[in-house]
């Protein structure tokens, strides 16, 4: 079942596969991409303290460099600490971004998080992005090869 926590974003739990599932509904504007912390953060809460996060954000015609600081508040606010570690989230973004999720900036910032166990990973097909939430699960506490 959706919930819709905006008219903008959609949050799903997936029981069979154990994932917590954001969509973005249509393109917004900069300021209006990020998903309320909150929402997240207790959504996987309440379904057993879910630490597999799948966001789809292809509906965006742009990347936005706020996704990225919005991935640093959310290490802030100690979301491995809340949920248990590691942390696992595939972002799926649309092929034209990959110059952006390829530069030096967001390649600190995952390395980073890494380091306190929180593994957000960039994917262009959503597939992908499943397969690899799934053998992080087998893996509990190291990411698999991407």
């Amino acid at each position: 079942m959706n919930t819709i926590i905006s008219d903008v974003f959609a949050l799903q739990y997936e029981h069979a596969s154990n994932l917590l599932v954001g969509r973005w509904l249509r393109e917004v504007p900069d300021r209006s991409l990020l998903p309320p912390q909150e929402e997240l953060l207790s959504a996987a809460l309440h379904h057993n303290n879910c630490r597999f996060w799948l966001l789809d954000m292809r509906t965006q015609d742009a990347f936005s460099p706020l996704l990225l600081e919005w991935l640093g508040k959310l290490l802030a606010q100690q979301v491995v600490s809340v949920l248990g570690s590691p942390v696992f989230m595939a972002c799926v973004a649309d092929e034209s971004h990959r110059a952006e999720i390829e530069s030096i900036s967001t390649e600190t910032l995952l390395r980073q998080q890494a380091e306190h166990e929180f593994y957000p990973y960039f994917f262009h097909d959503e597939t992908a992005a499943r397969g690899w939430l799934t053998d992080s699960q087998d893996h509990e506490h190291r990411p698999p090869r991407q």
